[in-house]
Formats: C-alpha cells, sequence, structure tokens
C-alpha cells in the first residue's frame, strides 16, 4: 500500500527527478536513509517505473507532432487482432511512433507521432497504412501545444464528509 509520504515523493520526483535523497527527505520530513529505501520500494513495486529527461523535439528535429486514429474492421473480427498485432510490431521499430493505443468507441487505435517534416509524416503513414490495412484514418496535426504534462495528478485523499 502507498501512503501519503510515498505518494508526496512520488509527486516530488515526476517534478524534478533529480531531486537527491537529502532534497527528498527535507520535504518530507525524513532522513535521506529512510527516502532512499521508500523509493527503492516503490521501484520495486512498479510504482516508480522508470526515469526519463524531458527534451525540445523542435531542437532534435522532430518539430511535427500528429495523431492518427485508425479504423480497421468490426472490433469482433479475428483480424482485428492480428492487425493489432502487425501494428505493435511496427511501433517497436518506427521511433516516429511515440504512443500507440488500442482503444474503445469508433477508433481501432491512436497513435501519437513525432516526425521532422510533412513528408517524414508521409512515409510514416504509408508504412502504418500498409501494415494495418485500415478502412479509415485521420490524422491531426498539432499546430500548438497548450500543455503536455508525462505527469499523474498527485493522490489527494479527500477530507472525511468531502465527496471524492
Amino acid at each position: 500500500m502507498i501512503d501519503e509520504i510515498d505518494r508526496k515523493l512520488v509527486d516530488l520526483l515526476q517534478g524534478n527527478a533529480k531531486l537527491s535523497n537529502a532534497d527528498l527527505a527535507q520535504a518530507v520530513g525524513l532522513t535521506a536513509s529512510s527516502v532512499f529505501e521508500r523509493v527503492r520500494r516503490l521501484e520495486q513495486k512498479g510504482v516508480i517505473t522508470g526515469y526519463i529527461a524531458t527534451v525540445d523535439a523542435a531542437k532534435l528535429g522532430r518539430g511535427l507532432l500528429a495523431f492518427v486514429r485508425l479504423s480497421f474492421g468490426d472490433s469482433r473480427d479475428e483480424n482485428v487482432k492480428d492487425t493489432l498485432d502487425r501494428l505493435s510490431i511496427l511501433c517497436a521499430s518506427e521511433p516516429g511512433i511515440l504512443e500507440c493505443h488500442d482503444v474503445a468507441g469508433e477508433d481501432c487505435a491512436v497513435l501519437k507521432l513525432r516526425v521532422a517534416d510533412t513528408h517524414e509524416l508521409q512515409a510514416l503513414l504509408s508504412k502504418i497504412k500498409d501494415c494495418t490495412k485500415s478502412s479509415r484514418s485521420v490524422t491531426n496535426i498539432v499546430l500548438m501545444t497548450m500543455k503536455e504534462s508525462y505527469a499523474i495528478a498527485p493522490f489527494v485523499k479527500p477530507e472525511p464528509g468531502e465527496v471524492p
């Protein structure tokens, strides 16, 4: 189980994964060695799954962000599983595909792509279409990002009598 101190540690690390154990300890009122053990346990439990550096994609030559929604048949169709399997393999080999989600609703999958330009986007979309034989795809190119976050909002316990 995760207590309030663990939640605070997770929140702090999501804000800055480079915080030292001493800084974390000061923030939560524990010793650095206690914090070290707590963070290690959170890692072992799979609550903390890794540490990343956030980067400016445009400065790395990947300034174009797009989302692609795919439909490829009736969701009860056995071929959908095969298509999702092929798509999963393509996603693993294509660095321009940042995320791929099997979704419920009108679409079968939603992908998040980061590429250099529209020519690279066109080439990647062609690979995706060849892989999935999608009956419909919708591509949205992002013009401006108002918010992008990888952090999960901290869990806040409601006060007694409060509706969560």
